[in-house]
């Protein structure tokens, strides 16, 4: 999720996809992340905790004492965030990867759901610890706060009933297409289509996929791997009807100035791709 988009529509859109998953562009480790992950092993191991001056005083020092980490998240978003009644828990990529930290730390995981637009407010403020929710790197984010090193790379894709004939940009034109308020998909719509499109906006991605369902709107523009998963969901009579090419790197919501926080968050991630767990995740979960 995001909350700008450029144009990034492809010149010759992809035909329509049915219960076929699109193959996720993983990150490319180099020789010189591998190192830097070999030196992050050793930050883990020491914790971090000799480098008082980023320690102190900070969100890793108030995680530690307390022996909880507070996380905020924004579900349902599937696979990457979700809630499972059945057995009161949060599932998904984001959450296995932040269970992951929490159990680095040696603390208990506590997850708060909030309003995906309430979440960096809520980071600023300290009222979490960190966040979590597919959200995309920007340069206007960064401005308030701070990134952990990136862990996925997702684009755009356009969800449509299965007996719809969009499969181009220009097809949406003209027609009432939503998405998830805040989010890439919500921008998108607004810089990349005409005056003539209908711009509807949810508080939520299921509210925005039932609205597709049922005929209220005519597509819903969300992150491919979410719209993979309502596509090849049986619940729903719906196909992706072609994707826009983004390249939104997906990173952990850190609160500014907590460089000790930064460093282990980004040394357990680089551990988690060097050492394949990562992939594993997302393979499990999409």
């Amino acid at each position: 999720m995001s909350e700008s988009a450029g144009n990034n529509s492809p010149a010759n859109p992809a035909p329509s996809y049915k219960k076929e998953k699109m193959k996720p562009k993983f990150m490319i480790i180099t020789a010189v992340l591998v190192v830097v992950a070999l030196v992050a092993g050793m930050l883990i191991g020491g914790f971090v905790l000799n480098q008082e001056e980023d320690v102190k005083g900070g969100v890793l020092e108030k995680i530690i004492s307390s022996g909880e980490l507070v996380v905020g998240t924004n579900t349902p978003w599937p696979p990457f965030e979700d809630y499972d009644a059945e057995t009161d828990t949060y599932i998904g990529v984001d959450m296995d990867i932040v269970k992951r930290i929490a159990a680095e730390l040696d603390v208990t995981l506590v997850i708060k759901q909030m309003d995906f637009d309430a979440l960096i407010g809520a980071v600023q403020a300290g009222q979490i610890d960190i966040a979590i929710s597919s959200f995309t790197i920007t340069a206007a984010r960064m401005e308030s706060v701070d990134f952990s090193t990136p862990y996925y790379i997702a684009n755009q894709a356009v969800l449509v009933q299965d007996d719809s004939t969009v499969n181009s940009t220009d097809d949406l034109n003209g027609l009432n297409v939503g998405a998830q308020l805040g989010t890439t998909g919500n921008y998108w719509i607004e810089d990349e289509l005409d005056s003539t499109t209908t711009v509807s906006t949810y508080p939520d991605i299921a509210s925005a996929v039932i609205a597709v369902d049922t005929g209220i709107a005519d597509a819903v523009v969300l992150d491919h791997p979410v719209a993979e998963k309502y596509a090849n969901s049986t619940a729903y009579d719906l196909k992706v009807a072609f994707y826009i090419p983004t390249d939104e790197h997906y990173g952990i919501v850190i609160p500014k100035d907590n460089a000790g926080l930064k460093n282990v968050i980004d040394a357990i991630i680089l551990e988690m791709l060097n050492d394949g767990s990562m992939d594993d995740i997302i393979d499990l979960w999409t």
